[in-house]
């Protein structure tokens, strides 16, 4: 199986969209004065990292030794047998022994995408994407980011299941970036000295 990440897309927009903000903000702090960028240019570095934080960083990457789930301050790997479940009602959430993971970068759609979804989406789904007489969660639409994350992992961990293969001793692994929870504290430090001076 070749090494998929998926991440938002609606998010890498956004995440577009603040950075450029914050470049252009510390540009017009820049033409003005060294000192203005020195005082107020925290402000726009911070908006910048929360943009890439809440909307870029965030992924799910699948590959054949299992899942990693990225999310702000954390990072989760799961090998193909911890997985139990895979839902999408809220986000892609994978279902463990172990605990819940749920992915900040698949959000499940509002469930007025359902009303709007046609039925070719809905064809070609692994089977545990049905919850019953056929239906399935606007969620599990591969048009959605938790749509397209669930496809992925269901297609490969069906795959595996059917030929008997998921019986490898489960783990999961949760590693927290303390890298990003430092950066974060510190440019909100001083981005509210920047409001302040």
């Amino acid at each position: 199986m070749v090494s998929n990440t998926l991440r938002s897309r609606s998010g890498q927009i956004m995440a577009v969209i603040g950075i450029v903000f914050a470049v252009t903000g510390l540009i017009s702090l820049a033409a003005g004065s060294f000192g203005q960028v020195l005082t107020h240019g925290w402000i726009y570095f911070w908006f910048g990292y929360l943009a890439w934080l809440l909307f870029w960083n965030p992924s799910v990457k699948v590959s054949s030794q299992g899942v990693v789930v990225d999310n702000l301050f954390q990072s989760t790997s799961l090998n193909w047998s911890a997985i139990q479940r895979i839902d999408t009602k809220y986000s892609l959430t994978l279902e463990t022994n172990f605990g819940t993971v749920r992915a900040w970068a698949a959000p499940a759609p509002s469930r007025y995408a359902g009303m709007l979804a046609n039925r070719t989406e809905a064809t070609n789904l692994p089977s545990s994407s049905f919850v019953g007489n056929g239906l399935i969660r606007p969620g599990d639409l591969t048009t959605s980011d938790s749509g397209v994350a669930a496809y992925v992992i269901r297609s490969h961990w069906e795959e595996l299941r059917d030929r008997g293969q998921l019986n490898e001793a489960e783990f999961v692994t949760t590693r927290i970036s303390y890298i990003r929870i430092s950066c974060f504290a510190a440019l909100s430090v001083l981005a509210t000295f920047g409001f302040i001076l």
